[in-house]
């Protein structure tokens, strides 16, 4: 069975701690400098089809989901997430730290329906962005 919890319930899958023992010895420079982050950035170029694109590594994914939106959001907006999101539940502080709101929804195994998002907006809602992390315009 797969669980999708967080990135921290379980180990690494055991292909990715052999390539940490094969590399354990190599000196290399660090800060995404290293031979391995040069492929690992060209690689999502290629996924992006996105050549001239800058690519910097985070060191988690709540550092990276923060960073995301508090590029994406005015100052003034918040996310919608479920009531039960990894984002609601484990990172709410450090996106809130930023200065958006994280606006819990009431959800259904995990997802909110669209009539639940339509009446958070006619209430009042805050203006709010989806969880999109890459645009094609930032390419052009």
């Amino acid at each position: 069975m797969l669980y999708f919890e967080n990135d921290y319930a379980e180990g690494a899958a055991p292909a990715v701690l052999q390539a940490l023992v094969d590399s354990n010895m190599e000196h290399l420079p660090g800060y995404g400098e290293d031979k391995y982050s040069k492929r690992a950035a060209d690689k999502i170029r290629t996924a992006l089809d996105c050549p001239q694109a800058t690519v910097k590594f985070i060191t988690g994914g709540t550092q990276t989901n923060a960073l995301a939106l508090d590029i994406l959001l005015a100052p003034y907006e918040g996310i919608i997430a479920a009531d039960t999101a990894h984002i609601n539940t484990h990172e709410a502080g450090a996106i809130e730290f930023t200065g958006h709101k994280v606006l819990a929804q009431p959800s259904q195994s995990g997802k909110i329906d669209a009539t639940t998002i339509k009446n958070f907006w006619r209430s009042g809602g805050q203006t709010v962005a989806t969880n999109t992390w890459y645009s094609r315009e930032w390419c052009t």
